[in-house]
C-alpha cells in the first residue's frame, strides 16, 4: 500500500466508507498481479484486464461487507477466477477447453494465487529498496553476474557485492514475516 496506509485498519475504513483515494491504492496495490493472474487463464493480456477491471467494479459495489483486508484479496482473485473460467466456458466449442484444464485450475488455484502474492510482496520490497540497491537487484534478477552489473552501473564490483548484500539484509527485515519466501527467492538470486 501507499505509505498514507501503512495502518491497514485505516485503510479499510475509508474504502468502506467509498473514500475514492483509498480505492485507487488498493487497485495499484493489485491490479498488475491480477491481470498476470488472469492472463494466465486466458492468455489474452486485453481480455485479462478487463477481467480485472470488472472485478473491481464488483469489489467497489461490496466495499460495505469488507471488514479484513485478506478477505479483499481472496474476493478479488475468486471473482477474476470465476469470470476467466466463466469466459473459457462461453468460448469451449473455439477454443476445444477441456473440462480437465478447468478441473486442473480449480486444482492449482491456490497455489497460483500464493505464487502472485509472493512475488508482489518480493517486489513491493525491491521497490522500496534505495535506487541504486535496487538497479543491482533488479540486474541480479535478470540473471547478470557482479561484473556485468558493475560495468553497466559504472561500479567496482566490490561496490556491487555490496550494496547486493545491504540489500539482503533489508529484504530480509522488510519480508521478516515471509522468511521461508524470501530465502528461496534469494537463493535463486545467487
Amino acid at each position: 500500500m501507499e505509505k498514507e496506509y501503512a495502518d491497514i485498519d485505516l485503510l479499510l475504513k475509508l474504502l468502506q466508507q467509498g473514500d475514492e483515494k483509498a480505492f485507487r491504492s488498493l487497485f495499484k496495490e493489485f491490479y498488475a498481479s491480477l491481470c498476470l493472474f488472469a492472463t494466465h487463464y486466458l492468455g489474452d493480456q486485453e481480455a485479462a484486464a478487463d477481467i480485472v477491471q470488472e472485478s473491481f467494479l464488483k469489489y467497489w459495489n461490496k466495499r460495505a461487507d469488507f471488514d479484513n483486508y485478506c478477505r479483499i484479496k481472496s474476493f478479488l482473485y475468486v471473482v477474476v477466477r470465476h469470470a476467466c473460467l466463466n469466459q473459457l466456458r462461453s468460448q469451449n466449442l473455439r477454443l476445444h477447453v477441456s473440462d480437465e484444464f478447468i478441473k486442473d485450475s480449480e486444482q492449482d488455484f491456490y497455489n497460483y494465487v500464493m505464487e502472485e502474492e509472493a512475488h508482489r510482496l518480493f517486489n513491493k520490497a525491491i521497490d522500496n529498496l534505495p535506487p541504486q540497491m535496487r538497479a543491482v537487484i533488479n540486474f541480479s534478477l535478470d540473471g547478470l553476474k557482479n561484473s556485468e552489473i558493475a560495468e553497466k552501473m559504472n561500479l567496482s564490483e566490490g561496490t556491487v557485492h555490496s550494496y547486493k548484500k545491504e540489500a539482503y539484509k533489508k529484504l530480509k527485515v522488510s519480508l521478516r514475516e515471509y522468511y521461508y519466501l524470501l530465502s528461496i527467492l534469494l537463493f535463486a538470486l545467487e
